[in-house]
């Protein structure tokens, strides 16, 4: 499959290699553990919010749910680049060497699943505004993938399409359900260790997913919960 539209191409020839650090440092906005450190601080600051307003879940509902959601759409990244394996742009054309996968782009699909989430879930200001900041910073990580000349102008367009379809997709399945949330990432993670034929990436992902189910489960059980805020209050 031929994905080369003479974008990159013309990009990478046009840009000074000064900005090179710019746009490595722009794409970090897409990067996995940029992500997973995301999700982590929100959860622990939901948790602090939990305790100090006297809450009866540790974590609530729309949070639990938010992160399911976005670990599923890290997995199904995964799964889907390891499946299609198609090539990058060649080396003489990167300005940052890479030898994995290029399709979809991850940086770009991970950040239109994380900031597309966030502005569905984040209640300040008007809906407007939010998806028009998710919007600015999803457009800053797939032009930095272009300019650093590891992506075709196909991957991010098609990246940014399949994560905004699946988070429609995750969100109207789980439906403000976390135990949803939590078992589509379950079996994306399960998907993924089998399709990358468990691979440390795979293994991370399974781990990942599973690993955040079983906590969400763990501290939903009112035993658990009830000794884990009495500890904390």
């Amino acid at each position: 499959m031929n994905r080369s539209l003479g974008v990159t191409e013309l990009i990478r020839r046009l840009l000074p290699e000064w900005t090179v650090p710019l746009f490595e440092l722009t794409a970090v906005l897409g990067d996995e553990l940029l992500v997973v450190a995301v999700l982590l601080g929100i959860g622990v600051v939901d948790v602090g919010r939990s305790i100090r307003s006297d809450d009866d879940r540790l974590l609530s509902a729309d949070v639990a749910t938010l992160l399911g959601i976005v670990l599923g759409g890290l997995a199904l990244t995964l799964a889907l680049k390891t499946a299609l394996d198609f090539s990058r742009p060649p080396a003489s054309m990167q300005a940052v060497p890479r030898d994995s996968a290029g399709f979809p782009s991850g940086h770009t699909m991970a950040a239109t699943i994380l900031w597309g989430a966030l502005a569905a879930w984040i209640d300040r200001g008007t809906p407007r505004v939010r998806l028009l900041a998710a919007a600015i910073v999803v457009s800053l990580v797939g032009v930095s993938r272009l300019a650093l000349g590891v992506h075709y102008l196909v991957d991010v367009l098609a990246s940014v399409g399949v994560g905004a379809g699946y988070l429609l997709v995750a969100t109207r399945i789980a439906d403000g359900e976390p135990t949803r949330a939590f078992a589509g990432a379950t079996v994306l993670g399960g998907a993924a260790l089998l399709i990358t034929a468990g691979s440390t990436d795979g293994w991370l992902a399974f781990v990942g997913c599973v690993g955040a189910a079983a906590g969400w489960w763990t501290i939903s059980r009112p035993s658990v919960r009830n000794r884990l805020l009495a500890v904390t209050r």
